[in-house]
């Protein structure tokens, strides 16, 4: 589940989107939640992760999951590669960040790890009032430049558009992104 959809944004910005809008609405919306997903390092949304292979070493006792948090494992086989064998998982501790109480003896075990992971609902829900503000901001700007607008005036304030009104990257915009660039042989 999203953290916010275009229907939120929708009555948080007080308007009705077209069916054109409501694309673009979900499109931004789900850009922004990848974003912050990166910058949080974890899934907003929660996602699930099946047979996550791990190269384990003798002595090993723990598996950290490359997912964070862990909210359920649901299968952990462990065995020579290729031929793992379920194990019990009330054998195990499982913790946010993977899992414990392994007694790997020999080497060149391989485990697959099962799993969701992700924010939990009530966690995602803190996120809303940023994710509505970020995706208002992204959608008027939208809004507008889909209107040609290059200035506004209405009761006292002033606004102007950058680009003077058309869409595309100001020159702001690619500023910031030159540092990017790749150089050296194609």
């Amino acid at each position: 589940m999203a953290v916010i959809t275009y229907l939120d944004l929708q009555d948080y910005m007080g308007k009705t989107f077209t069916s054109t809008q409501q694309t673009a609405a979900t499109s931004l919306v789900g850009a922004l939640e990848r974003e912050l997903g990166a910058i949080l390092g974890r899934s907003l949304t929660g996602l699930t992760v099946t047979s996550e292979a791990h190269v384990l070493q003798a002595g090993q006792r723990q598996i950290f999951l490359r997912e964070y948090p862990v909210n359920t494992v649901t299968a952990l086989s462990v065995g020579d590669l290729g031929s793992e064998t379920a194990q019990t998982l009330s054998d195990y501790d499982i913790y946010k960040w993977g899992i414990d109480g392994l007694r790997i003896a020999t080497q060149g075990l391989s485990a697959l790890v099962t799993y969701t992971a992700g924010m939990a609902a009530t966690d995602a829900q803190k996120l809303e009032a940023v994710m509505l503000r970020a995706s208002a901001r992204e959608m008027s700007a939208m809004l507008a430049d889909a209107q040609g607008l290059e200035r506004l005036s209405i009761e006292g304030v002033s606004m102007q558009f950058a680009n003077g009104g058309q869409g595309g990257f100001t020159d702001d915009d690619l500023r910031h992104v030159r540092r990017y660039h790749r150089k050296g042989v194609f």
